[in-house]
């Protein structure tokens, strides 16, 4: 069960995190203090929970809280959970529609975002964020170098397993410049703010540091907790118009985006949510075998204007003040 370490604990976890740490409310330096982190300036207190601080003002707190509690996806998985069916749906759930190409592309991008992060090899302390990829363990790290993985810090809305730091994307918990690159992969359409977020990420890299983001373009709406918007790969790249682009493209291609289409499609008749996700669970394996047709379509010269997602990576310049 999830605890309040005590002072000695918490100065033990999280001191190698706190050259790093910033209050999310002033931006301040964080110290620890008793069981919970307190911010040097505006003595706000942020509590610790196991080896994880939890960095939350009052108003993310609020936001998120409602988010979860309204989410139907997030109820279903509790009910899941409550009567131990939970693992046996993950065991027979068909494939992710994007699973084909985006896993084989995110793959060989990531292998590329390792390679623009050797250079920070020499740093004692390097340190690798990866936004909102705490519910999915390691799916979105192959490819990642042991460099990056050793030293990569998982950030996530809420203390879960394989979690570093709980906090809000949109008021990044760390300081200026404090970051060695930056992982954001189908995140940026859960979030409020996607500029805001953006600009925090650039905020806290370092000069000359890499980030790399995926998002969907042709994809069903979907609750995690909430759903705000879509990307075509050119929208994509003026998102990060700050930072030096190294490569962009297709991450999932158009035969991945009619496998989400078709599985998604005989849902929608049931409001019934056992209905809906019983139906989703036949017709994705139904169709799955369509995604592997993104190994001619994938990267087809147009496969951009039916992409399932499309992908950025890139660098904080390095003559970023």
């Amino acid at each position: 069960m999830s605890h309040v370490v005590d002072s000695a604990q918490c100065t033990s976890a999280v001191s190698g995190l706190l050259p790093a740490l910033a209050c999310p409310t002033c931006r301040a330096p964080l110290a620890a203090q008793g069981g919970s982190l307190v911010c040097t300036k505006c003595q706000h207190h942020y509590s610790v929970v196991g080896d994880v601080p939890v960095l939350l003002d009052a108003a993310s707190k609020a936001e998120i809280a409602g988010f979860r509690s309204d989410a139907e996806n997030v109820r279903l998985r509790q009910q899941l959970g409550s009567r131990g069916v939970a693992r046996l749906v993950d065991i027979i759930r068909p494939p992710h529609p994007f699973a084909f190409t985006r896993r084989r592309v995110n793959h060989a991008k990531r292998i590329a975002f390792s390679q623009l992060a050797a250079a920070s090899e020499g740093n004692a302390s390097p340190r690798f964020l990866d936004i909102g990829s705490g519910i999915l363990g390691g799916l979105n790290h192959s490819g990642l170098s042991a460099h990056v993985r050793s030293n990569l810090l998982p950030l996530e809305i809420a203390p879960t397993s394989g979690v570093g730091v709980v906090g809000d994307a949109h008021k990044l918990p760390f300081r200026d410049g404090s970051l060695d690159g930056a992982l954001i992969q189908g995140v940026m359409e859960h979030v409020r703010d996607p500029f805001l977020v953006v600009a925090e990420i650039f905020r806290t890299l370092k000069p000359g540091a890499p980030v790399f983001a995926e998002v969907p373009f042709i994809q069903h709406y979907h609750l995690d907790p909430v759903d705000y918007r879509r990307w075509t790969h050119y929208g994509f790249e003026q998102l990060f118009a700050n930072f030096t682009c190294d490569d962009a493209g297709v991450a999932a291609g158009p035969a991945s985006a009619l496998t989400d289409m078709l599985t998604e499609f005989p849902a929608l008749l049931f409001k019934s949510p056992a209905l809906y996700w019983s139906t989703k669970l036949i017709s994705g394996w139904l169709f799955s075998p369509i995604q592997l047709l993104d190994a001619v379509w994938g990267g087809a010269p147009r496969a951009h204007v039916m992409a399932g997602a499309v992908y950025f990576l890139g660098r904080k310049p390095a003559e970023a003040a």
